[in-house]
């Protein structure tokens, strides 16, 4: 369906009386002008796959003060996903804040329908979307900006210096951030908790966790208690690192050294000295120093006897 379609069955829809185009007695579209309409906000979902993944509750409550007092000047973006149906492509805090606001309806541009069903590529190319939108709003959290990269390469599929120049970042940046992403999640936590946002220190931090587990955990958790990280932490992290890599001597508390794991005990020696028949189809081989072991023997060796003697000794038992 193209844009015009969309747009017609939903217009047509909001001209009806006792129809689907209504929701509570209430069109879904009104005052439409070209692509900008007025959509119903309980017709609205947000999208489950957008980056943003945290919402300020205070910051909404200022844009919905902000809405009162002098309207919506930015429309929303929403694509159709059925009749009466639509879900948010950009715009979530606005939809939020016209909630906040007590508004019935909200201006919101739609665009042509959009099956559930999208391929990668396609998923890839809305997720570029949404976070140019949300970096020229209000910006992604410094871990949603992570994750939106790296679920952008995962989709698109692209080598990194393309998917790099598609997000408007430098092969080198997306780089710093995919590694982070594929870090422990222990130094993701630090980002989750804004902490520590800087891309090279977290770099080398991820490289001491390789290198220096034990080291590295205690400066998250320093970090973490902390809140922030301390003066000068970006340089003293690459240096241990280029230390450890060249083998050199490092300054503060060393890396542990891996323990060898442990050998299974080696069975005792016994050197038979003497063999005696203990009882009828037993065997008892003293070793000369009071020590003894029996043995079962079952008749079938009956027959064996001297071959055993000559394999053991060279001669009979």
């Amino acid at each position: 369906m193209n844009k015009k379609a969309g747009l017609k069955a939903a217009l047509g829809g909001a001209k009806k009386e006792n129809t689907e185009a209504k929701v509570a007695s209430k069109p879904v579209v009104t005052a439409a002008t070209g692509e900008l309409c007025r959509v119903l906000i309980s017709s609205i979902r947000p999208d489950p796959n957008q980056p943003r993944e945290t919402f300020d509750p205070e910051f909404i409550k200022s844009l919905a003060r902000k809405l009162q007092q002098d309207g919506q000047h930015t429309p929303i973006t929403v694509v159709m996903t059925g009749t009466n149906q639509y879900k948010i492509r950009n715009g979530e805090n606005r939809w939020k804040a016209a909630q906040e606001a007590g508004w019935e309806y909200i201006d919101a541009i739609i665009y042509e329908f959009e099956p559930e069903e999208l391929t990668a590529p396609e998923q890839a190319e809305i997720l570029r979307k949404q976070k140019s939108d949300n970096d020229d709003r209000r910006p992604l959290t410094p871990w949603e900006d992570i994750k939106a990269c790296a679920r952008y390469v995962e989709l698109s599929g692209k080598k990194q210096g393309e998917a790099a120049e598609d997000l408007d970042l430098s092969k080198t940046d997306l780089s710093k951030r995919l590694k982070i992403f594929n870090g422990p999640e222990e130094i993701q936590n630090l980002v989750r908790a804004e902490a520590l946002t800087n891309l090279n220190t977290l770099g080398s931090l991820v490289e001491l966790w390789k290198l220096d587990q034990d080291y590295a955990a205690a400066e998250v958790q320093k970090i973490l208690e902390a809140g922030q990280v301390s003066s000068g932490s970006e340089k003293k992290y690459a240096a241990r690192v280029k230390a450890l890599k060249e083998g050199a001597e490092v300054p503060g508390p060393k890396p542990a050294k891996k323990e060898p794991d442990p050998q299974p005990p080696k069975p005792p020696t016994f050197s038979a000295k003497r063999v005696n028949v203990a009882e009828q189809g037993v065997l008892e081989i003293e070793d000369g120093k009071g020590n003894a072991m029996r043995f079962k023997v079952p008749k079938s060796w009956k027959k064996d006897w001297e071959k055993i003697g000559e394999a053991l000794f060279g001669g009979k038992l």
